[in-house]
């Protein structure tokens, strides 16, 4: 059995239905892993040795039981007051951010020079490495947990940046980190984990890229649509790194709407963005593991999937999460999604649909819709 990026099954799933194959992911620990199987085929599944492991994510989430405030049922959330206007603002390009820019992981910087912690108060622990940025800085950076051992790195609240490791860092909805390792060149092995900057054995940071950006444009061709009364957070994860789910995007309610973030063929090894989007009522603190008892984060209902092929086109998927439904939450129980076309060529599996509601996908382990050109996508909330 083969693994594949999910971006190569994303394009063949959009033909799936004329060449008899199927699909279904990696239930825990490997979001970006897929394996197809053919007619007649056993599904088979494997776990690589990063440190998204069962037992990473044990240790990740007594870590975040003490770092952030607990995930409540979805009765209990916080409502988030609703805006009164889109939660983004789109850029001005009439195609994407990275048409305007370039080609997107392409762009150069500006400035480019590693900042010095814009006078951050955020935690560092003894012999870790500070992070550079703070709250609102220019490079898009966005800090995670800066309270807990990560320091706003885009790490497990428990993980520090310590000297001699990569640092993964996390950007705002609709961005991507253009660095990482340049000899990294395996998706499950050997500097998978190495995203983000590189601290040497003193403490200093470098970038590998020094004429790209930290944070680049996505393809800014698939938003999430809220149509609910309270916000829903979809939660992606860092790859290259450790592959926990912890970069937030959250489109609030009454119509709120966020840009996922699309990754260009370009990125890591040609791999695409996976998020697990929690219940209604979910902010960016529940982007964190879960449990069985806790469907937040990687337990959230649903999983989406979006990246650019080699071929031009943005593939992007709809699926309930098998993890979620595996220890009894009911998919009928929670919201519904579908996918809509909002604008140009938008290519839809046999039926004319991709939608997921009230416990039954439109496709069976999910769909993909293709993005031809320009074409835009929502993924509706309803």
């Amino acid at each position: 059995m083969k693994a594949f990026s999910i971006l190569t099954v994303l394009a063949a799933a959009a033909v799936a239905a004329t060449s008899g194959t199927s699909i279904a992911s990696e239930v825990l620990g490997e979001p970006l892993f897929i394996y197809v199987k053919g007619p007649g085929e056993t599904l088979t599944s494997g776990l690589s040795s990063s440190s998204s492991s069962e037992q990473q994510q044990a240790a990740d989430t007594e870590a975040e039981a003490a770092a952030v405030s607990s995930a409540p049922a979805e009765a209990e959330y916080t409502t988030p007051a609703a805006p009164t206007t889109s939660a983004y603002e789109e850029p001005a390009a009439t195609s994407s951010a990275a048409d305007e820019a370039g080609s997107g992981d392409e762009q150069a910087s500006s400035g480019g020079a590693i900042p010095d912690g814009q006078g951050n108060k955020f935690n560092v622990p003894s012999g870790g490495v500070r992070f550079p940025w703070n709250y609102g800085n220019s490079d898009k950076v966005v800090p995670i947990t800066p309270g807990s051992t990560n320091g706003g790195w885009a790490m497990s609240p428990n993980q520090a940046c310590m000297p001699g490791t990569w640092c993964p860092y996390a950007c705002e909805s609709g961005y991507y980190s253009a660095q990482w390792d340049p000899s990294a060149l395996l998706y499950n092995g050997a500097g998978s984990m190495n995203g983000g900057l590189f601290a040497d054995a003193s403490g200093k940071l470098t970038k590998p890229y020094p004429s790209k950006p930290f944070c680049a444009p996505g393809m800014f061709n698939a938003y999430i649509k809220n149509t609910l009364a309270q916000s829903v957070s979809a939660c992606q994860t860092i790859y290259p790194g450790n592959e926990a789910m912890l970069i937030p995007t959250v489109a609030q309610g009454n119509g709120g709407t966020a840009p996922l973030n699309v990754v260009p063929s370009s990125y890591w090894l040609g791999t695409s963005s996976q998020f697990y989007v929690n219940l209604a009522g979910s902010t960016d603190a529940q982007c964190v593991w879960g449990t069985a008892a806790k469907a937040v984060g990687n337990w959230g209902p649903y999983i989406f999937g979006a990246g650019q092929s080699k071929d031009g086109n943005t593939y992007i998927s709809l699926q309930y999460n098998p993890l979620y439904l595996s220890v009894g939450f009911k998919a009928a129980d929670t919201y519904n999604v579908r996918i809509e076309c909002a604008s140009g060529a938008c290519n839809f599996p046999t039926g004319g649909k991709c939608q997921c509601e009230k416990g039954v996908c439109s496709v069976d382990n999910g769909c993909t819709v293709t993005l031809t050109g320009d074409a835009k996508a929502n993924f509706v909330i309803y």
